[in-house]
């Protein structure tokens, strides 16, 4: 169980249903995104970094697109037109069944890979955390943080 704000709920929504554009694009895009999702298996070999991706890419991304999928529906309350009636602000309870929380880790990283080639971010401290560009970038290192913590608390809990 995580607790997140409902305008959080919205933007991740809206975020993962982008990211599930990106993933349906075309596989043979130049997008740097696209790339930074599927990265060289090979750096110092260009034919084989190919060959490989031409092996792995389709299957990589069906399995991105499953994992986006699985974190949508999980996110399904937060896609509704209310939110003139609502305390955008005020912080819900989001059940995440365990079974999912692979998918979510996975989803967020993948998503923060994108925004991070968006930015032309290449490391993680090499970008100033001032700048406002780089908010929804920390965001979602913030949340994939927690959900390895709870993650983390909840396998230790059963063990």
């Amino acid at each position: 169980m995580i607790s997140i704000a409902w305008i959080e709920g919205r933007n991740l929504l809206h975020l993962i249903d982008e990211f599930l554009e990106l993933v349906d694009s075309p596989r043979s895009s130049d997008d740097p995104a696209l790339e930074r999702l599927a990265p060289a298996a090979y750096p110092d070999d260009d034919a084989a970094t190919a060959e490989f991706r031409r092996g792995t890419r389709g299957e990589l991304f069906d399995r991105r697109r499953k994992d986006g999928l699985v974190m949508r529906g999980d996110l399904i309350g937060f896609d509704t037109d209310d939110d003139d009636d609502r305390d955008v602000l005020a912080t819900h309870a989001l059940g995440i069944p365990l079974a999912h929380v692979d998918a979510w880790m996975r989803t967020l990283a993948a998503v923060r890979l994108v925004v991070a080639s968006r930015l032309g971010v290449e490391h993680d401290d090499h970008h100033d955390p001032e700048d406002p560009r780089f908010h929804v970038y920390d965001w979602l290192g913030y949340r994939l943080d927690d959900l390895i913590q709870r993650a983390d608390e909840a396998d230790a809990a059963t063990a």
